[in-house]
């Protein structure tokens, strides 16, 4: 079986995404076998280290952090401590696309094992992919590739759900890079065009952190956890004839790769931007922090009943809240539970905010469907809310709120304009008790504030503000123009059609 380097460019390969590739076979995934392995050391050595070091050694119990809300901004990040690292790499995503963006990145990560960086790739098996090119590309000595909890019928993984319904159905959401186990990126962005501002009909308005100091070994310790768990199975389980890239398709991946983007738009606009200079230079401005890092562990996919959820933990901190919640949520269902919690925090004084999308700029209408049966209550008690426009004449390029294509899908909560929670968690059925998640609880008043400023001078552009009118309907505020709507704003009857029968379906707890 040949390296398919037309899968992974035409079709923008290492990870394809069509229903029926791969092998028709089934794999007894109970039956693998595989050898443990841990995260590279920190080595004082390494460039990303000398690059570190005088940051943390001026603050060894904190964790320094650089805010990535622009989509360019986060895929540089990206690159820039895949290509300088020495040792290693370990990857972790839910979602990773098969289009340029993420060949980019795929390509960046073969670069670094060709000069011996070992790269450690997990990636969640629900998105369908060509398995052969995968394993092609952990053929390579310096690179091994994980499934997390795979799909045992390779050729159509729709019909496992028949008979495997409850574990295929519980999938891992985390989102982690660790180079050097220096630096660490994480937060809600999987890979893909979407996801860095490169796409031109959706752009999801997201948000994660770079990260150094304390809390990466903790990242890094998450990873080896993940990774060396029952659910991880190695590639090479699912494929049985694997041949590593030829040389001469190395060439047509680079010429591809070149042609792509060789004078884009978008790569000029990467050039342009600061945090590329900052590298440069090494001038970057890290926020520092007290950080506390969140996550699931890997038994609430195979024992979740013997599991502490992530869910738990965060409700304690919850209810650190005194006087303010802001809540930004791209897919948001509190759930009776929840919106009474909201509701009676409203009614105690506390000033609750929730930005979540509007119907329009929501990608999933069932989830809006049941968020909706909720607004009349939240609105009652008090509770402000704000949804995400979908309008061109509100076009913002590099703010999380959005832009005329954007659906928001940055995950985060900041408690008393002092704690900031970014990571993978949204506040729905689904990351609470069945998906696995990850996230960082930040004590930055500094950081809080600017999040604050940025939504106070966003709002008013990119969402929709909520209220009741006289009859106790639901009405949206276009503050920028002054119009009043009456129905979900840029949604046509279809949509609201949908999403009206998605809320009487009995799948609240599915969502």
């Amino acid at each position: 079986m040949t390296f398919r380097f037309k899968s992974i460019f035409t079709s923008l390969v290492i990870l394809t995404s069509s229903a029926l590739v791969g092998c028709s076979s089934t794999v007894d995934i109970s039956a693998v076998e595989k050898a443990p392995s841990h995260t590279i050391p920190y080595d004082s050595n390494t460039q990303l280290a000398k690059l570190a070091s005088p940051f943390v050694e001026a603050k060894p119990e904190l964790t320094g952090f650089y805010p990535l809300g622009d989509g360019q901004e986060a895929l540089m990040a990206r690159l820039a401590v895949i290509h300088t690292a020495e040792n290693s790499i370990d990857l972790q995503y839910y979602i990773y696309r098969n289009d340029s963006t993420s060949s980019l990145l795929t390509y960046a990560l073969y670069q670094a094992a060709e000069r011996g960086v070992r790269v450690r790739i997990l990636l969640d098996d629900m998105q369908s992919r060509n398995d052969n090119t995968m394993a092609s590309l952990s053929s390579h000595p310096n690179i091994d590739i994980r499934l997390f909890n795979p799909f045992e019928n390779r050729g159509f993984k729709a019909l496992g759900f028949i008979g495997d319904f409850d574990r295929l159905n519980r999938r891992m959401h985390n989102k982690a890079i660790i180079a050097d186990n220096t630096f660490a990126i994480t937060g809600g962005r999987n890979i893909g065009d979407e996801y860095f501002s490169a796409n031109s009909d959706v752009d999801f308005g997201d948000f994660d952190i770079l990260t150094l100091g304390k809390v990466v070994p903790e990242i890094a310790v998450q990873f080896d956890l993940y990774w060396n768990s029952a659910p991880a199975i190695p590639i090479e389980a699912v494929v049985e004839d694997i041949t590593p890239p030829s040389d001469e398709l190395v060439k047509e991946w680079e010429a591809t790769l070149r042609a792509t983007f060789e004078g884009s738009s978008y790569t000029e606009s990467i050039s342009e931007l600061p945090l590329v200079k900052r590298i440069i230079n090494q001038s970057i401005d890290f926020y520092w922090a007290e950080a506390e890092l969140y996550y699931d562990p890997p038994s609430k996919v195979y024992a979740p009943e013997e599991s502490n959820f992530l869910m738990h933990e965060l409700g304690s901190v919850l209810d650190r809240t005194e006087s303010e919640f802001l809540l930004i949520s791209p897919y948001f269902v509190p759930t009776e539970k929840g919106a009474d919690a909201l509701s009676q925090a409203a009614q105690d004084d506390i000033d609750v905010t929730i930005i979540t999308n509007s119907l329009a700029s929501n990608d999933v209408f069932a989830v809006h469907g049941w968020y909706a049966k909720y607004r009349e209550q939240l609105l009652e008690a008090g509770v402000k809310l704000y949804e995400v426009k979908v309008d061109p004449s509100v076009k913002n390029k590099r703010s999380w709120l959005g832009s005329s294509r954007t659906s928001l899908h940055a995950k985060t909560f900041i408690i008393d304009k002092q704690d900031v929670f970014v990571g993978s968690f949204n506040f729905d059925p689904r990351s609470a008790y069945i998906n696995t998640e990850m996230g960082i609880l930040l004590h930055s008043p500094e950081f809080a504030e600017e999040v604050y400023k940025e939504a106070e001078s966003n709002l008013r552009r990119d969402t929709y503000r909520l209220s009741l009118d006289e009859d106790g309907d639901v009405v949206w505020h276009n503050d920028l123009s002054g119009v009043i709507y009456s129905t979900e704003p840029d949604a046509s009857i279809w949509l609201r059609m949908g999403a009206w029968f998605a809320s009487i379906l009995p799948i609240e707890d599915q969502l």
